[in-house]
């Protein structure tokens, strides 16, 4: 099996996530998104990727049924939408997700961005994980005051922050107060959302090592232990992303990533609007 499926990262909580998983957001197409999953189940990745805004729960629930995979061996995320933040509407949510994924538990459920009724939000995942429903809970997007924020009046520690991270986003301010709170770091749009290739010093390590741009920045994330969930809607592409175990970024290629001029792709999280 690739080694790079099997590794662990191990949560606060003692619990672990496969550092690679399958991301699911946007393949908009049932079958695409199928057969993307499937693949992917099928080449030794145990972690899916969702959420309730990507409207593919009921797509991942059938391909984990026809991989005839052991629930315990897979690792599900899915994340709580910002229109269902307040406590309730939050408590209903978590419900309708288990529905959704037919499972009797998440193995780890995100606040998915920092909206006002954020912590509404977290006090329903917390009484999730009291119930059963859910084994671990983190966040998504959340910035250095809003972790500071939280982490005065939790009951229940983050895991893990799942960020827009990439070799021209390095967040290091987010970065490092998660890493001085225990909290595991997660990298959406490591591949800057498929712009990595159009960025000169990532295709020149590309060139050096004969990879893709897309795993130059993927072994970047992995090198530097964060967890990265990678997606495709091409099975090929699939099975591509995480054959970055046979090389190692040099501490100069790390250097050259450094300097890429920063640019973040996704909405900022002091200043967004859904």
């Amino acid at each position: 099996m690739n080694k790079v499926l099997e590794k662990t990262l191990k949560f606060n909580n003692g619990l672990e996530i496969p550092q690679v998983g399958l991301g699911t957001y946007k393949i908009t197409d049932e079958s695409e998104n199928l057969e993307s999953i499937k693949a992917a189940l099928e080449n030794g990745y145990k972690h899916i990727d969702t959420a309730s805004i990507y409207n593919n729960h009921k797509t991942v629930a059938r391909a984990i049924k026809e991989s005839n995979i052991n629930r315990k061996d897979l690792f599900i995320t899915s994340k709580v939408w910002n229109s269902h933040h307040k406590y309730e509407m939050a408590k209903q949510a978590i419900d309708d997700i288990l529905n959704e994924l037919e499972l009797d538990y998440i193995d780890l459920l995100l606040v998915h961005w920092p909206t006002e009724d954020r912590l509404e939000c977290w006090k329903a995942l917390e009484e999730a994980v009291e119930e059963g429903k859910v084994k671990s809970i983190g966040v998504s997007n959340f910035q250095p005051q809003h972790i500071e924020e939280l982490l005065k009046v939790c009951k229940i520690k983050p895991v893990i922050n799942q960020i827009e991270l990439h070799p021209a986003l390095q967040n290091q301010q987010v970065v490092k107060i998660c890493k001085e709170n225990d909290i595991l770091v997660e990298s959406w749009g490591t591949m800057i959302r498929g712009k990595c290739f159009d960025i000169e010093e990532i295709q020149l390590l590309a060139k050096k090592y004969n990879k893709s741009t897309a795993q130059i920045c993927l072994r970047w994330a992995y090198q530097l232990d964060y967890v990265i969930i990678p997606k495709s809607s091409k099975p090929s592409r699939v099975i591509e992303n995480v054959q970055i175990g046979d090389f190692e970024l040099t501490l100069e290629d790390m250097n050259l990533l450094a300097s890429i001029k920063e640019y973040r792709d996704g909405p900022d999280p002091d200043n967004f609007d859904f």
